[in-house]
């Protein structure tokens, strides 16, 4: 299968109820990209113009892996020495190092870059079990710690918290996703998303889940991030630890 055909399996795979884009506009829409191109592409009528192929790849995640080079994903592999399993009988087997990543652990901000975290600024390993439904088939994941004093997604999340985040499903669609967003004076935080079409643009709305005492913040793709939606969204939270013993 080529490159154009592969592509277009990829976003069909994307469109429906219950996945990321309940239709075409939205995807389009949420891509930044002119509605009635992506439907030609879709139904095989013509191609992409290079502006155009970037967004689509830059929405889903896509990284440019040249032949003989390694995809530069965060987490790892892990290699069990000596496991010390807590809670289980002494005749239990020991967990199997195949089934699990280690992903490193890092500040919002820090985890919103693109690439391999760098070794300076891994604060630990999260350790996590990868046949998860939240975790298969995933692996550009890292963790990132919800900062001291922020409130804005209590009860949901609280200070101290940890949140897995996909980096590779940047797609704000459907509405509601919680995500890793940078506003454009780059501050990062965890957010709620929601988008949609205003005059030539897409108005991408970062809002909280504590939203009288933080009220949603509105921004442009276009206008504030240059069309770049990995420059808005870091990633999508699969997963959270939360301290039960506060609730």
């Amino acid at each position: 299968m080529d490159f154009a055909s592969n592509l277009r399996q990829m976003l069909w795979a994307r469109i429906g109820e219950n996945k990321d884009f309940a239709n075409r506009k939205r995807m389009a829409d949420a891509l930044g990209i002119d509605p009635s191109q992506l439907n030609r592409f879709m139904d095989g009528e013509r191609g992409l113009s290079v502006e155009s192929l970037g967004r689509i790849l830059d929405g889903l995640g896509a990284r440019l892996v040249l032949p003989g080079e390694a995809a530069p994903e965060a987490a790892r592999e892990v290699c069990f020495v000596a496991a010390r399993a807590a809670g289980a009988g002494k005749d239990a087997p020991h967990p199997a190092a195949e089934d699990y990543f280690a992903v490193p652990l890092a500040t919002e901000a820090v985890a919103a870059r693109p690439g391999s975290i760098p070794q300076d600024e891994i604060l630990g390993w999260v350790l996590v079990w990868r046949h998860h439904e939240s975790v298969r088939f995933r692996s550009d994941l890292v963790a990132a710690t919800i900062g001291k004093g922020e409130l804005s997604m209590t009860p949901t999340l609280h200070p101290g918290d940890i949140v897995l985040v996909d980096r590779a499903d940047k797609s704000p669609d459907p509405a509601g996703k919680i995500m890793l967003v940078t506003e454009p004076d780059g501050g990062c935080a965890v957010k709620r998303v929601a988008t949609r079409a205003v005059d030539g643009d897409v108005e991408l709305v970062f809002y909280s889940d504590n939203s009288r005492d933080f009220p949603p913040r509105v921004y442009r793709l276009n206008r504030d991030y240059g069309g770049e939606l990995g420059r808005a969204i870091g990633g999508r939270v699969v997963w959270a630890w939360s301290d039960m013993s506060r609730k």
